[in-house]
């Protein structure tokens, strides 16, 4: 069963792929978000980033026929999991300077080798520099956006707060349309912020690499984002009807109350909120600057700052998706009541569908019918549906560091507690919702990341030593003691 990406009444649990970009992964959207999510969440979730993604690609690339038509581009629902169009990406980062497809597959994908697209040679010279100034102009835009756009969705949740506690039924479609102007808007600023922080890295590589030698390898230690949202909004989280609220609910499914939905579902950890980490006076990055000439030295600086800005943005423009997403969560199901469709039956239905055409309980049914099946297939964190593709194939992940310290302490697992400093938490992959757990934890070991996984920002910005897309991960098992390495991506059981 099939959907085409225009097609505002149907929600399946397929898409059509594209035609051409048929190299998918997981990436780093499957790593953070539930393993499935419903149909209604993937249409509060997929469609607004497909459309961001496409709308990025346009406003820099002039309009490329690849991004436009009824097929998915950027992402895919492929047996109700989700998956980035690798392929896709890869292409954009030919077509602008600074980037390349290997930029892009170690930032999100893990390090594996890049897919060709099939689409011709690059652009040229004039093309590209083209490209590269609207995509400068898109980035520096990028603040005042999210600042605007912060100011919508704190109206939007106002609203949604009136209408619920006031039972102002008459108020429910028009938070539905306004919500899912917002989404769409939030989730392109995302998509803008995500590309300008992969360019902000190579640019800081180049420039420490340049200027101060061993680039690559003092990459971690610099790594200094400015504020991130993430300890702020967990802070918040105990404020009655605060910015913070949503942090306490699964990321992305809003569904999370029904089964199925809810056993794919991540928990919220919420452990005591003190901790005896030492944090320095001095960063890794300030240290370096004072090593060399005034010239070099606020060269270096400003690239480090740039990056950790863009990733600033980054974060911050994907916990205004999680806000106006928790908000849905709040009054979709009174819509849902409102239009007379059953507590069971709105997870499959479409955000689209239940403002305006409602299908009848035999295709509901058929959905259910359809996730059911889907949700018992085992599916590759890596598809390739090119003529002649093995079926088996499977990229070589890379294991790499990605925050910097070195850890000896004994392991737990993500539904632990510590019970005693610097354990290392040790699981397939890890979102936000990890951050009260990481003044307790030593350093942390995934199966599954990259370097712009969300856990690997989180531990960078607390200053916990991590190594992502490790396949030692999965054989380390809770009360081993384990020596972690997080500048050159080692990982032992000692």
């Amino acid at each position: 069963m099939t959907t085409q990406v225009n097609d505002y009444q149907h929600c399946r649990t397929d898409t059509l792929q594209h035609p051409t970009m048929q190299v998918y992964s997981a990436g780093n959207f499957a790593e953070i978000a539930p393993q499935r999510l419903s149909p209604m969440s993937w249409s509060l979730v997929g469609r607004p980033m497909e459309l961001g993604s496409r709308l990025f690609v346009g406003d820099i690339l002039d309009n490329p026929s690849w991004a436009t038509g009824s097929n998915y581009v950027f992402t895919g629902y492929f047996s109700c999991r989700p998956y980035h169009n690798l392929t896709a990406y890869c292409y954009v980062a030919e077509q602008v300077d600074l980037l390349t497809p290997v930029d892009i597959t170690a930032a999100f994908f893990e390090g594996i080798e890049p897919p060709r697209s099939g689409l011709g040679a690059e652009s040229g010279r004039i093309k590209r520099r083209r490209s590269s100034v609207r995509m400068m102009r898109e980035l520096v835009s990028l603040r005042p956006r999210l600042m605007e756009l912060e100011q919508r969705v704190f109206g939007f949740e106002h609203d949604v707060d009136a209408a619920v506690t006031t039972d102002a039924d008459w108020r429910i479609g028009e938070l539905a349309a306004a919500g899912n102007a917002l989404l769409e808007r939030a989730w392109h600023l995302h998509i803008v912020s995500s590309s300008g922080a992969v360019a902000a890295e190579v640019l800081q590589r180049k420039v420490v690499g340049r200027l101060a030698g061993k680039g690559i390898a003092m990459a971690n230690w610099l790594k200094e984002p400015a504020e991130l949202p993430w300890g702020r909004l967990f802070a918040l989280s105990s404020v009655e009807n605060g910015p913070g609220r949503f942090v306490s609910e699964p990321f992305y499914e809003i569904a999370d109350t029904a089964l199925p939905w809810a056993d794919y579902a991540m928990t919220p950890i919420r452990p005591p909120a003190t901790s005896d980490r030492e944090f320095h006076d001095v960063s890794p990055r300030e240290a370096l600057v004072g090593m060399y000439d005034s010239a070099r030295g606020r060269a270096i600086d400003a690239s480090v700052l740039l990056l950790g800005d863009v990733m600033a943005l980054r974060e911050y423009s994907k916990s205004l998706c999680m806000r106006i997403l928790h908000a849905h969560r709040r009054f979709v199901p009174r819509l849902a009541a409102l239009r007379g469709v059953d507590d069971a039956d709105w997870p499959y239905l479409s955000m689209a569908e239940l403002r305006n055409v409602v299908p009848g309980k035999e295709e509901i049914e058929r959905r259910r019918v359809s996730c059911e099946e889907a949700l018992g297939v085992d599916m590759p964190d890596y598809l390739d549906l090119a003529p002649g593709a093995s079926q088996a194939h499977q990229p070589r992940r890379v294991p790499r560091g990605v925050s910097a310290g070195i850890c000896d302490g004994v392991a737990i697992e993500i539904d632990e507690i510590p019970e005693q400093p610097g354990a290392v938490l040790v699981c397939e992959s890890a979102d936000a919702n990890i951050i009260p757990m990481l003044p307790f934890i030593g350093a942390v070991v995934t199966a599954r990341g990259s370097q712009y996984s969300h856990v690997a920002i989180i531990c960078r910005e607390l200053g916990v030593p991590a190594v992502v897309s490790h396949p030692i991960a999965r054989d380390i098992k809770s009360g081993q003691r384990v020596y972690v390495n997080g500048d050159s991506g080692e990982v032992r059981i000692l």
